[in-house]
């Protein structure tokens, strides 16, 4: 009788949860609107529109304008709100709008007008401009867009319209990828944004931008190269700023599952020094796995990838992506000398995973007047690690002329094993067949890169000298 009573409670709270979920649902209004050029008619590609409540400082919902100029903000409640579209080197509409229950409300287009006498070396952000776009830039407020405090970058940037990050982990910003997190215009470990987005809390930053960024020899001879990259640069908030910052978490969960991870920094206009660690058995790697995609090659190569034969009947199969420990540590360092005249950069960083899988697989195969079972059960494990380190030295002799330095080294090893097992029973239960198979591999690698630059401008625009030198050194053994 007590169990009747807690099940017709259960019942009766999903059944009125489920309905309070689906009113609200039905109540949400989404906006569109296109936003054109007032004297060409052209549609505004990432402008900013928003809608504030009345009374409230920040935006309640916001969205950017596509390609054709369209906007579609989502998540809308009923109530009184002020609409507002700005972007950069236009005046900025304003309307008042009252919106009741109806899913989709077109406002049709709005007409920016060209603001006149706009200074390019002005910007400014407010509360109510979470997004400004400036050429080739999109600028992010980061305060605009809600984290908690122990969120890390990649939440934040899940968040920032246009941002997308995978479950591997990758970023892409408006269909590019990223390739490079900077920290104040200055490189954060170097080529793997993971280390930033997974280690640095989203609570330090002020700004993330976004933006196209020209080769280095593209930048100093004013000569494009066609070599950009897209890349985010971070802003961190004025008071984080000389001084001696940190964040520590830690967590113990079912199954002796736990993590933990930690992050300390001093940044100052001239100078960066970041050191973080994080290790974890939970499946969330904080690095890019050099040596883990070795080993990944290995496997395909020697034939043992995942593959599943179909027999027929009814399928059981026990097991799962398996169980990871990774463990990672290291120091990226910035440091400008002489009036910015010398820039010496680098980083170092050792990680290392660990990965236990186990599987079993039960099949039964009916036939015509028999049947037949199969059975198969694979342990699959592999270990790798690595040492990275780079270094980045800049030094001007005068705005015409520099020299560039930019040496990186990596030493990484790995190993796996797989095993299967396998055997096929009649329905009487004696065995039919029978087997099993083993793959085993090792890999170490050692590589080594160097490239020096000298860049001189003369006074004729146009007219430069470059003189590049590349060493590299590289050794693998399967």
């Amino acid at each position: 009788m007590k169990f009747s009573k807690y099940f017709l409670f259960f019942t009766l709270t999903l059944l009125f949860s489920t309905s309070i979920r689906a009113e609200e649902e039905q109540r949400e209004i989404r906006i569109r609107v296109v936003v054109l050029d007032s004297l060409k008619s052209e549609p505004i590609e990432f402008a900013t529109a928003s809608v504030t409540k009345i009374g409230a400082d920040s935006p309640f919902k916001y969205a950017l304008t596509d390609s054709k100029g369209i906007a579609e903000i989502r998540g809308i409640i009923p109530g009184s709100y002020t609409l507002k579209i700005e972007y950069l080197g236009y005046e900025t509409y304003l309307k008042n709008i009252t919106l009741a229950e109806n899913r989709v409300i077109d406002l049709g287009s709005v007409k920016l007008k060209e603001q006149m006498n706009t200074l390019n070396s002005v910007v400014v952000s407010a509360v109510g401009n979470p997004i400004i776009v400036k050429k080739d830039t999109i600028e992010y407020n980061a305060s605009s867009f809600k984290t908690t405090d122990s969120d890390m970058l990649e939440e934040l940037l899940k968040k920032l319209p246009g941002v997308e990050v995978d479950s591997d982990g990758k970023i892409t910003a408006n269909g590019k990828e990223i390739t490079k997190i900077m920290i104040d215009g200055k490189a954060f470990f170097l080529n793997d944004p993971q280390l930033a987005t997974k280690n640095l809390p989203a609570k330090i930053i002020e700004k993330v931008k976004v933006l196209e960024k020209k080769s280095e020899q593209a930048e100093f001879t004013g000569i494009d190269d066609g070599e950009e990259e897209t890349v985010i640069d971070l802003t961190i908030r004025p008071g984080m700023m000389n001084g001696w910052f940190g964040n520590v978490s830690a967590g113990y969960g079912t199954e002796e599952r736990y993590q933990a991870a930690g992050m300390v920094g001093n940044f100052t206009k001239t100078s960066q020094l970041t050191a973080i660690a994080n290790i974890n058995n939970t499946n969330n790697r904080g690095f890019s796995d050099i040596a883990g995609g070795m080993m990944a090659a290995m496997r395909n190569s020697s034939g043992m990838g995942n593959s599943m034969i179909r027999m027929g009947g009814a399928t059981m199969r026990f097991g799962g992506s398996g169980l990871t420990t990774s463990w990672m540590g290291g120091v990226n360092a910035n440091k400008d000398f002489n009036d910015g005249k010398l820039k010496i950069g680098g980083n170092y960083l050792y990680s290392g995973s660990d990965r236990l899988e186990e599987n079993k697989t039960f099949r039964q195969n009916f036939l015509k007047d028999s049947s037949f079972n199969y059975s198969e059960e694979s342990v699959s494990s592999s270990f790798s690690d690595g040492h990275r380190a780079a270094l980045n030295i800049e030094y001007k002799f005068n705005d015409k002329t520099s020299i560039l330095f930019r040496p990186n080294m990596s030493i990484t090893r790995g190993s796996f094993e797989d095993t299967r097992d396998f055997w096929t029973r009649g329905g009487t239960g004696a065995r039919i067949n029978e087997g099993s198979s083993i793959s085993r591999g090792e890999n170490n690698a050692q590589n080594f890169e160097g490239d020096l630059l000298f860049r001189h401008r003369f006074a004729k625009p146009g007219r430069t000298f470059s003189l590049n030198t590349d060493i590299e050194f590289s050794n693998n053994e399967l």
